[in-house]
């Protein structure tokens, strides 16, 4: 249910028709959770175009309340604002690390660029994370945490968090060595723990948002001993509250323009609940003012991030599309960049990691950005003929990442069995065809090579060489010298 705010009054301390507040004591909780990008003030739709949200505003809220409250954070940092997606979240040390932030989870969505991409923002930031169902050779990565405790008035508050086993264990060629542990058997395990250390409350850090069998709600109903769970990763204007059992859940809406405010009530002998109200705070500029160290510091890297995405890469006469299905022209173009770079028998890309169409007339930094976000390096690829057919003909099987190549030409029959789709891979250069013993050298991407087709079958590779140099550098070089668009020539021709 959405609601602008909640008052729970447990059964025995209504009196009057309300609570009995006397006799309590007050922690206060504040949440924040998909920022995506949004780290600085903006007139905001959804609040009559006010100016509101973002860290400096956030800052100088919480500069007036009252000491002793608890500030945590759910992750979900880049999203739709090119500001964050651009820099892949670097401006989040600078400008939440000077926050009182309790601490902090993150959300599947943080890990688009890779753990060391995000590895490098959270060892920066002050406060700890906590992800309890996440596990990288075994053990929690570090910098991260399985759970915190934190005392306030007395009472013994537990955190822990989870982030979604399916979007984890589904993405291993960017994620290696990474394994998520089921969110249930996850979340009774630290309930367990957390219980045996005394904690009187427990808090959820939670990005599964409402992912089936898994979201917030169905956690809530298959474990008991969650009193509250901080739900991320929704991409939702509006905050959000539902009750399941005797577990509160808040969302706070996306892009930082507001923060949530849940108060909980304890009774004071017992340290046991007895009331629970949320709040929707609009963070609004002209009600609160803004941090004028974080504000300056923001408005300095929006302003070198814009002039960055301003920058012109190329004029182009038409958009040119891509297709996830089957090959495009966009996908055929930028493959023939990375062939003509490497000068190699061939070069591959999968079609999931080409994002966007280029736009017709001036291309931009960003627009760049938009269709290729990836940090990938090139790797150079040594196989024998029969490896790359079956690696191929694997990568063309797999739905919705269809195998975008250059420098050569590939015969298929769809409707063929498996293991006999591809009848022949001719070589541009020479026009010699691909034998199953005879050795060739293949440019793909670092992610290609790790599994981004869905197999690791270009592991079966007689030598592999990484350059350390981003496909999306080669990319921007190569369109940049582009006059005219070439015309598009199909690699992938139907057999019969």
């Amino acid at each position: 249910m959405r609601l602008k705010a909640f008052v729970i009054c447990l059964a025995g301390v209504l009196l009057s028709g309300g609570c009995v507040r006397e006799e309590l004591k007050h922690v206060d909780v504040f949440y924040t959770a998909d920022a995506e990008g949004f780290y600085w003030s903006r007139p905001e739709p959804r609040l009559e175009n006010r100016e509101a949200g973002g860290y400096a505003v956030l800052k100088s809220f919480l500069d007036k309340q009252p000491q002793g409250f608890l500030l945590f954070d759910g992750g979900n940092w880049f999203g739709s604002a090119p500001e964050g997606s651009m820099t892949k979240g670097a401006y989040v040390a600078e400008l939440a690390g000077t926050l009182p932030y309790t601490a902090a989870s993150v959300s599947d969505k943080d890990f688009v660029y890779g753990w060391s991409s995000l590895r490098a923002v959270v060892r920066e930031l002050p406060y700890p994370f906590v992800v309890s169902n996440l596990t990288l050779e075994h053990q929690i990565p570090w910098p991260m945490h399985d759970y915190q405790i934190r005392t306030v008035e007395g009472v013994k508050i537990g955190v822990f968090g989870l982030v979604s086993a399916a979007a984890i264990n589904k993405n291993k060629s960017r994620l290696a060595g990474f394994q998520a542990q089921d969110p249930v058997e996850c979340a009774q395990k630290m309930v367990t723990l957390l219980k045996e250390k005394g904690v009187d409350y427990i808090i959820l850090l939670s990005s599964l948002g409402d992912a089936g069998k898994t979201g917030d709600a169905e956690l809530a109903a298959e474990v008991d001993g969650i009193d509250l769970i901080l739900s991320a990763n929704k991409d939702l204007e509006n905050a959000e509250t539902d009750q399941v059992g005797k577990t509160f859940i808040v969302y706070p809406g996306a892009r930082l323009d507001s923060v949530a405010h849940v108060r909980l009530l304890f009774d004071k002998k017992t340290n046991s609940l007895r009331s629970v109200s949320f709040e929707d705070i609009p963070l609004l500029k002209a009600s609160f003012g803004e941090d004028a160290q974080i504000a300056s510091r923001a408005q300095t890297l929006l302003d070198e991030t814009r002039k960055k995405m301003n920058a012109r890469v190329t004029e182009l006469p038409r958009a040119v599309e891509t297709s996830l299905s089957r090959e495009s022209e966009l996908g055929a173009l930028l493959a023939q960049c990375l062939h003509r770079w490497a000068k190699l028998d061939g070069a591959l890309l999968n079609a999931d990691s080409v994002r966007a169409a280029l736009p017709a007339g001036r291309v931009s930094e960003y627009d760049l950005y938009k269709t290729y976000p990836y940090g990938d390096n090139i790797t150079f690829l040594t196989m024998k003929g029969k490896s790359f057919l079956r690696a191929l003909e694997a990568s063309a099987a797999e739905k919705d990442n269809f195998p975008q190549v250059a420098g050569f030409t590939v015969e298929y029959n769809p409707q063929a069995p498996a293991g006999n789709k591809i009848k022949q891979v001719t070589l541009e250069k020479n026009g010699r065809i691909i034998r199953p013993h005879e050795t060739y050298r293949f440019a793909v991407t670092d992610h290609v090579l790790a599994g981004g087709f869905g197999h690791d079958k270009f592991i079966d590779s007689l030598e592999f060489k990484n350059t350390f140099v981003e496909a999306r550098q080669i990319m921007r070089s190569c369109l940049a010298r582009q006059r005219e668009l070439p015309v598009f020539k199909p690699h992938w021709k139907v057999a019969k």
